[in-house]
Protein backbone atom coordinates (compact mmCIF):
# COMPACT_ATOMS: atom_id res chain seq x y z
CA UNK A 1 0.00 0.00 0.00
CA UNK A 2 1.37 3.44 -0.94
CA UNK A 3 2.38 5.71 1.91
CA UNK A 4 -0.19 8.35 1.03
CA UNK A 5 -2.93 5.71 1.09
CA UNK A 6 -1.69 4.54 4.50
CA UNK A 7 -1.89 8.10 5.83
CA UNK A 8 -5.50 8.31 4.69
CA UNK A 9 -6.34 5.28 6.85
CA UNK A 10 -5.36 7.18 10.01
CA UNK A 11 -8.29 8.41 12.06
CA UNK A 12 -6.74 11.86 12.03
CA UNK A 13 -3.70 13.74 13.29
CA UNK A 14 -4.31 16.41 15.90
CA UNK A 15 -2.81 19.80 15.03
CA UNK A 16 -2.86 23.11 16.86
CA UNK A 17 -2.55 26.62 15.47
CA UNK A 18 -0.56 29.48 16.96
CA UNK A 19 -1.05 32.60 14.89
CA UNK A 20 -0.27 31.56 11.32
CA UNK A 21 1.85 28.60 12.44
CA UNK A 22 0.58 25.01 12.57
CA UNK A 23 2.06 22.48 15.02
CA UNK A 24 1.54 18.88 16.06
CA UNK A 25 -0.49 18.75 19.27
CA UNK A 26 2.20 16.54 20.79
CA UNK A 27 5.06 14.24 19.85
CA UNK A 28 2.73 11.26 19.66
CA UNK A 29 0.79 12.83 16.78
CA UNK A 30 4.02 13.38 14.82
CA UNK A 31 4.99 9.77 15.53
CA UNK A 32 1.66 8.46 14.19
CA UNK A 33 2.15 10.25 10.88
CA UNK A 34 5.81 9.36 10.38
CA UNK A 35 5.18 5.71 11.28
CA UNK A 36 2.36 5.46 8.73
CA UNK A 37 4.44 7.09 6.00
CA UNK A 38 7.93 5.65 6.55
CA UNK A 39 8.31 4.14 3.03
CA UNK A 40 7.36 7.38 1.31
CA UNK A 41 9.20 9.80 3.58
CA UNK A 42 12.32 7.88 4.63
CA UNK A 43 12.61 4.87 2.25
CA UNK A 44 12.31 2.27 5.00
CA UNK A 45 9.88 -0.25 6.44
CA UNK A 46 8.54 -0.11 10.02
CA UNK A 47 9.79 -2.48 12.72
CA UNK A 48 8.51 -1.14 16.04
CA UNK A 49 7.44 2.04 17.80
CA UNK A 50 8.60 2.99 21.30
CA UNK A 51 11.19 0.22 21.37
CA UNK A 52 12.94 -0.17 24.73
CA UNK A 53 16.57 -1.27 24.86
CA UNK A 54 18.93 -0.95 27.86
CA UNK A 55 16.66 1.55 29.62
CA UNK A 56 16.49 3.64 26.46
CA UNK A 57 13.30 4.17 24.44
CA UNK A 58 13.62 4.69 20.69
CA UNK A 59 10.66 6.46 19.07
CA UNK A 60 10.78 4.40 15.87
CA UNK A 61 12.88 1.51 14.60
CA UNK A 62 12.74 0.74 10.88
CA UNK A 63 14.75 -1.19 8.30
CA UNK A 64 15.86 -0.70 4.72
CA UNK A 65 17.78 -3.42 2.85
CA UNK A 66 18.65 -5.00 6.21
CA UNK A 67 20.03 -1.72 7.53
CA UNK A 68 18.59 -0.62 10.88
CA UNK A 69 17.19 2.91 11.06
CA UNK A 70 16.60 4.76 14.34
CA UNK A 71 14.18 7.70 14.11
CA UNK A 72 14.07 10.21 16.96
CA UNK A 73 11.19 12.72 16.85
CA UNK A 74 10.95 16.17 18.38
CA UNK A 75 8.27 18.86 18.30
CA UNK A 76 10.70 21.47 19.66
CA UNK A 77 14.44 22.11 19.72
CA UNK A 78 16.44 19.75 21.95
CA UNK A 79 20.09 20.57 22.57
CA UNK A 80 20.73 17.03 23.89
CA UNK A 81 19.41 15.26 20.78
CA UNK A 82 22.75 13.95 19.47
CA UNK A 83 23.90 12.40 22.79
CA UNK A 84 20.47 10.76 22.97
CA UNK A 85 20.88 9.15 19.53
CA UNK A 86 24.42 8.13 20.47
CA UNK A 87 23.11 6.23 23.48
CA UNK A 88 20.56 4.47 21.25
CA UNK A 89 23.35 3.47 18.87
CA UNK A 90 25.43 2.01 21.69
CA UNK A 91 22.53 0.01 23.17
CA UNK A 92 21.34 -1.33 19.80
CA UNK A 93 24.83 -2.26 18.66
CA UNK A 94 25.35 -4.27 21.85
CA UNK A 95 21.96 -6.01 22.03
CA UNK A 96 21.29 -6.31 18.28
CA UNK A 97 17.49 -6.76 18.27
CA UNK A 98 15.63 -7.96 15.14
CA UNK A 99 18.75 -9.88 14.09
CA UNK A 100 16.66 -11.94 11.69
CA UNK A 101 15.83 -8.77 9.72
CA UNK A 102 18.88 -6.58 10.31
CA UNK A 103 22.49 -6.98 9.16
CA UNK A 104 24.58 -5.48 11.95
CA UNK A 105 27.64 -5.48 9.71
CA UNK A 106 26.00 -2.46 8.12
CA UNK A 107 26.10 0.85 9.97
CA UNK A 108 23.03 1.87 11.94
CA UNK A 109 21.25 4.83 10.40
CA UNK A 110 20.69 7.57 13.00
CA UNK A 111 17.99 10.00 12.00
CA UNK A 112 16.23 12.93 13.68
CA UNK A 113 13.08 14.82 12.68
CA UNK A 114 12.38 18.19 14.30
CA UNK A 115 10.95 21.62 13.42
CA UNK A 116 14.32 23.25 14.19
CA UNK A 117 17.72 22.42 15.66
CA UNK A 118 19.86 23.88 18.44
CA UNK A 119 23.35 25.10 17.61
CA UNK A 120 24.73 22.51 20.03
CA UNK A 121 23.34 19.75 17.82
CA UNK A 122 25.66 20.74 14.99
CA UNK A 123 28.63 21.10 17.37
CA UNK A 124 28.03 17.59 18.72
CA UNK A 125 27.82 16.19 15.19
CA UNK A 126 31.04 17.91 14.16
CA UNK A 127 33.07 16.10 16.81
CA UNK A 128 31.24 12.76 16.77
CA UNK A 129 32.56 9.65 15.04
CA UNK A 130 29.02 8.66 14.09
CA UNK A 131 26.94 9.86 11.15
CA UNK A 132 23.58 11.56 11.65
CA UNK A 133 20.79 12.62 9.31
CA UNK A 134 18.82 15.69 10.33
CA UNK A 135 15.42 16.37 8.83
CA UNK A 136 13.52 19.60 9.41
CA UNK A 137 9.76 19.58 9.08
CA UNK A 138 7.21 22.27 8.41
CA UNK A 139 3.42 22.16 8.31
CA UNK A 140 1.59 24.33 5.81
CA UNK A 141 -2.05 24.71 4.88
CA UNK A 142 -3.13 25.02 1.26
CA UNK A 143 -6.72 25.03 0.01
CA UNK A 144 -8.16 23.65 3.26
CA UNK A 145 -5.63 20.79 3.36
CA UNK A 146 -2.54 20.42 5.56
CA UNK A 147 0.82 19.19 4.32
CA UNK A 148 4.06 18.07 5.95
CA UNK A 149 7.28 19.10 4.23
CA UNK A 150 10.35 17.12 5.28
CA UNK A 151 13.71 18.68 4.39
CA UNK A 152 17.01 16.77 4.53
CA UNK A 153 19.39 19.44 5.85
CA UNK A 154 22.42 17.88 4.16
CA UNK A 155 21.07 17.07 0.69
CA UNK A 156 18.28 19.71 0.70
CA UNK A 157 15.93 17.07 -0.70
CA UNK A 158 12.29 17.70 0.18
CA UNK A 159 9.44 15.24 0.50
CA UNK A 160 5.82 16.07 1.05
CA UNK A 161 2.90 14.31 2.71
CA UNK A 162 -0.70 15.34 3.13
CA UNK A 163 -1.76 15.22 6.80
CA UNK A 164 -5.19 13.73 7.52
CA UNK A 165 -6.24 16.18 10.22
CA UNK A 166 -8.50 15.15 13.08
CA UNK A 167 -11.71 17.16 12.85
CA UNK A 168 -13.19 17.46 16.31
CA UNK A 169 -16.98 17.81 16.42
CA UNK A 170 -18.01 21.37 17.14
CA UNK A 171 -18.45 22.31 20.79
CA UNK A 172 -19.90 25.35 22.49
CA UNK A 173 -17.82 28.45 21.91
CA UNK A 174 -18.13 29.43 25.59
CA UNK A 175 -16.55 26.17 26.77
CA UNK A 176 -12.82 25.40 26.85
CA UNK A 177 -11.36 22.78 24.53
CA UNK A 178 -12.08 19.22 25.70
CA UNK A 179 -9.25 17.59 27.68
CA UNK A 180 -6.70 15.79 25.53
CA UNK A 181 -7.87 12.49 26.99
CA UNK A 182 -11.37 13.14 25.68
CA UNK A 183 -10.00 14.19 22.31
CA UNK A 184 -8.22 10.83 22.11
CA UNK A 185 -11.48 9.06 22.94
CA UNK A 186 -13.24 10.97 20.16
CA UNK A 187 -10.84 9.41 17.66
CA UNK A 188 -12.34 5.98 18.32
CA UNK A 189 -15.97 7.16 18.30
CA UNK A 190 -18.46 7.30 15.47
CA UNK A 191 -19.64 10.83 14.56
CA UNK A 192 -22.90 10.15 16.44
CA UNK A 193 -21.04 8.98 19.53
CA UNK A 194 -18.65 11.96 19.41
CA UNK A 195 -21.58 14.35 19.26
CA UNK A 196 -23.19 12.54 22.19
CA UNK A 197 -20.03 12.77 24.30
CA UNK A 198 -19.59 16.49 23.65
CA UNK A 199 -23.29 17.13 24.26
CA UNK A 200 -22.97 15.34 27.61
CA UNK A 201 -19.93 17.43 28.51
CA UNK A 202 -21.71 20.68 27.59
CA UNK A 203 -24.80 19.71 29.63
CA UNK A 204 -22.70 19.10 32.73
CA UNK A 205 -20.43 22.14 32.49
CA UNK A 206 -23.26 24.56 31.72
CA UNK A 207 -25.45 23.31 34.57
CA UNK A 208 -23.60 25.16 37.33
CA UNK A 209 -20.45 27.36 37.21
CA UNK A 210 -19.12 25.52 40.28
CA UNK A 211 -18.74 22.27 38.33
CA UNK A 212 -15.11 21.58 37.52
CA UNK A 213 -13.71 19.27 34.84
CA UNK A 214 -10.59 17.37 35.89
CA UNK A 215 -8.65 14.83 33.81
CA UNK A 216 -6.51 12.58 35.99
CA UNK A 217 -5.63 8.91 36.47
CA UNK A 218 -6.94 8.06 32.97
CA UNK A 219 -10.39 9.38 33.83
CA UNK A 220 -12.35 12.63 33.54
CA UNK A 221 -14.19 13.82 36.65
CA UNK A 222 -17.00 16.36 37.01
CA UNK A 223 -17.95 17.98 40.30
CA UNK A 224 -16.64 20.32 42.96
CA UNK A 225 -13.80 19.15 45.13
CA UNK A 226 -14.43 15.48 45.98
CA UNK A 227 -18.19 15.83 45.50
CA UNK A 228 -18.46 14.31 42.05
CA UNK A 229 -21.50 13.80 39.88
CA UNK A 230 -19.90 11.94 36.96
CA UNK A 231 -16.70 10.10 36.08
CA UNK A 232 -15.84 9.07 32.51
CA UNK A 233 -13.47 6.20 31.74
CA UNK A 234 -12.42 3.35 29.48
CA UNK A 235 -12.69 0.10 31.39
CA UNK A 236 -10.08 -2.72 31.41
CA UNK A 237 -11.84 -4.38 28.46
CA UNK A 238 -11.47 -1.22 26.36
CA UNK A 239 -15.16 -0.27 26.65
CA UNK A 240 -16.46 3.21 27.45
CA UNK A 241 -18.12 3.50 30.84
CA UNK A 242 -19.55 6.28 32.95
CA UNK A 243 -19.95 6.41 36.71
CA UNK A 244 -22.85 8.55 37.90
CA UNK A 245 -23.56 9.48 41.51
CA UNK A 246 -27.22 8.45 41.70
CA UNK A 247 -29.78 7.22 44.17
CA UNK A 248 -29.53 3.43 44.19
CA UNK A 249 -32.82 1.89 45.27
CA UNK A 250 -31.68 -1.65 44.47
CA UNK A 251 -29.19 -2.01 47.32
CA UNK A 252 -28.72 1.16 49.37
CA UNK A 253 -32.26 2.29 50.19
CA UNK A 254 -32.08 5.25 47.88
CA UNK A 255 -28.72 6.53 49.10
CA UNK A 256 -26.58 8.28 46.50
CA UNK A 257 -23.86 5.90 45.30
CA UNK A 258 -21.28 5.74 42.53
CA UNK A 259 -23.06 3.66 39.87
CA UNK A 260 -21.28 2.14 36.90
CA UNK A 261 -22.90 2.15 33.45
CA UNK A 262 -21.72 0.86 30.10
CA UNK A 263 -22.26 3.60 27.51
CA UNK A 264 -21.90 4.54 23.87
CA UNK A 265 -22.41 8.21 24.92
CA UNK A 266 -26.02 8.08 23.71
CA UNK A 267 -27.56 5.36 25.86
CA UNK A 268 -26.29 3.64 29.01
CA UNK A 269 -26.75 0.20 30.54
CA UNK A 270 -26.80 -0.34 34.30
CA UNK A 271 -23.84 -2.35 35.61
CA UNK A 272 -23.96 -1.86 39.36
CA UNK A 273 -22.63 0.15 42.33
CA UNK A 274 -18.84 0.54 42.63
CA UNK A 275 -17.36 2.28 45.65
CA UNK A 276 -14.07 2.70 43.74
CA UNK A 277 -12.40 1.34 40.64
CA UNK A 278 -14.42 -1.01 38.44
CA UNK A 279 -15.29 -3.77 40.91
CA UNK A 280 -18.90 -4.01 42.06
CA UNK A 281 -19.65 -3.23 45.71
CA UNK A 282 -22.20 -6.05 45.78
CA UNK A 283 -22.27 -9.55 44.34
CA UNK A 284 -24.87 -8.96 41.67
CA UNK A 285 -25.28 -11.27 38.70
CA UNK A 286 -26.23 -8.55 36.20
CA UNK A 287 -22.83 -6.85 36.32
CA UNK A 288 -21.78 -7.97 32.84
CA UNK A 289 -21.69 -6.72 29.26
CA UNK A 290 -24.44 -9.17 28.32
CA UNK A 291 -26.91 -7.25 30.46
CA UNK A 292 -25.34 -3.78 30.30
CA UNK A 293 -25.42 -3.81 26.48
CA UNK A 294 -28.83 -5.45 26.13
CA UNK A 295 -31.00 -3.18 23.92
CA UNK A 296 -34.02 -3.64 26.15
CA UNK A 297 -32.12 -2.46 29.24
CA UNK A 298 -30.70 0.76 27.76
CA UNK A 299 -31.53 4.11 29.33
CA UNK A 300 -31.16 7.55 27.84
CA UNK A 301 -27.78 8.91 29.02
CA UNK A 302 -29.03 12.51 28.96
CA UNK A 303 -31.91 11.64 31.32
CA UNK A 304 -29.57 9.80 33.69
CA UNK A 305 -27.23 12.79 33.70
CA UNK A 306 -30.12 15.09 34.60
CA UNK A 307 -30.78 12.92 37.66
CA UNK A 308 -27.09 12.98 38.64
CA UNK A 309 -27.01 16.77 38.31
CA UNK A 310 -30.07 17.07 40.55
CA UNK A 311 -28.53 14.84 43.23
CA UNK A 312 -25.23 16.73 43.02
CA UNK A 313 -27.00 20.05 43.52
CA UNK A 314 -28.74 18.70 46.61
CA UNK A 315 -25.43 17.48 48.04
CA UNK A 316 -23.49 20.64 47.25
CA UNK A 317 -26.03 23.15 48.65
Amino acid sequence: MAAKTIAQTLQGIQLTQSGAEWKFANEGELELLIWACLPHLLDCQPLQRQFRVSNQCCDILAVSQQRLTVVELKVAEDRYLIPQLTRYFDALQREQPFADQVDYQRSIRLLAIAPSYHADNFTDIRYSQLSFELYQYQIRKHRQKHYLTLLNLETQEQRHQEIPVLQLPSHSEDLPEPPRLMQNWIKRCTPEQSAGLLKLRAKILKFDPRIQETAQDRGIYYGKGKKYLAELRIDPAGEFCIFLWLSDRRYFSGQVRRIRYWTNWITAGYWGPCSSGFKLSVNWGMGSYRFAKAPGLQENLSDLTDKALKHWLERIN
